[in-house]
C-alpha cells in the first residue's frame, strides 16, 4: 500500500521506447535528478549541446559556450532548480542517463513566474532520439509545471532547428512571437496548461 503524502516528484515513471532494433521495445525510467547524478547529466548534457548545436552556431560562440558547458557542475544545477520550486528529469537506460529536461518557473522579463513555468533544457542522447524518450521527458515536466499550479509553460528553440521545432509542434507548443537574436535566433514556444 502507497504512503499517500508520498511525494510524487520522487517516484521513477517508466515508459516503454523503440529500442535500437526495428520494432524493439526498451524501457527507461524517468526519475527526479539528485546532485550524485551530476557527472551522468553533466556528460550527456556536454556530448549532446556539442551535437546539436555544431554547424548551426559560428564556430567562436560555439567554442565559447562549449567551454561553458564543460565545467557546468550539475549537482548544483540539480540543487538551484529544486530551490527555486523546479526540478530536473533524468531519464535512465540500464543504469546510464540518456536525456534530461531542466524545468521550474520561467526567468522571462515578459512571463510571471508564478504563472508561467518554463522548460529549460531538453536533451536525449542523440543515439536515443526518435524513440520516445524526449517525449516522456517534456510531458512529465510539463506535468510538473501544472502541479505548480502555473498556467503556460515555455521554451526556446533554435530558430534554424526545424527538427526540434516541429517535434515541439507535434505536442500543441506554438511559437509565440518573441524571438532572442544573438549569433542565431531563438524562438519562444508556449504551452497552455489549463
Amino acid at each position: 500500500m502507497r504512503r499517500a503524502n508520498r511525494d510524487r516528484s520522487s517516484r521513477a515513471i517508466r515508459v516503454p521506447t523503440v529500442g535500437a532494433g526495428p520494432g524493439k521495445l526498451r524501457c527507461v525510467e524517468i526519475v527526479a535528478a539528485r546532485p550524485a547524478d551530476g557527472e551522468g547529466l553533466h556528460d550527456l548534457h556536454v556530448a549532446t549541446w556539442a551535437v546539436t548545436y555544431r554547424g548551426r552556431v559560428p564556430d567562436a560562440w560555439y567554442c565559447k559556450q562549449l567551454a561553458i558547458h564543460r565545467v557546468r557542475d550539475w549537482a548544483d544545477v540539480v540543487r538551484r532548480q529544486r530551490a527555486l520550486g523546479g526540478g530536473v528529469l533524468a531519464a535512465r537506460c540500464d543504469g546510464r542517463i540518456v536525456g534530461l529536461c531542466q524545468y521550474g518557473p520561467t526567468e522571462d522579463d515578459d512571463d510571471d513566474p508564478r504563472r508561467v513555468g518554463h522548460i529549460h533544457r531538453l536533451y536525449v542522447d542523440p543515439a536515443r532520439q526518435r524513440t520516445g524518450i524526449g517525449r516522456a521527458l517534456l510531458m512529465t515536466s510539463t506535468d510538473r509545471l501544472r502541479q505548480m499550479g502555473v498556467s503556460a509553460a515555455t521554451l526556446w528553440v533554435l530558430e534554424t532547428d526545424d527538427r526540434a521545432r516541429a517535434f515541439y509542434e507535434s505536442l500543441g507548443w506554438e511559437a509565440d512571437g518573441e524571438r532572442k537574436p544573438h549569433p542565431v535566433a531563438d524562438l519562444r514556444y508556449r504551452l497552455p496548461l489549463v
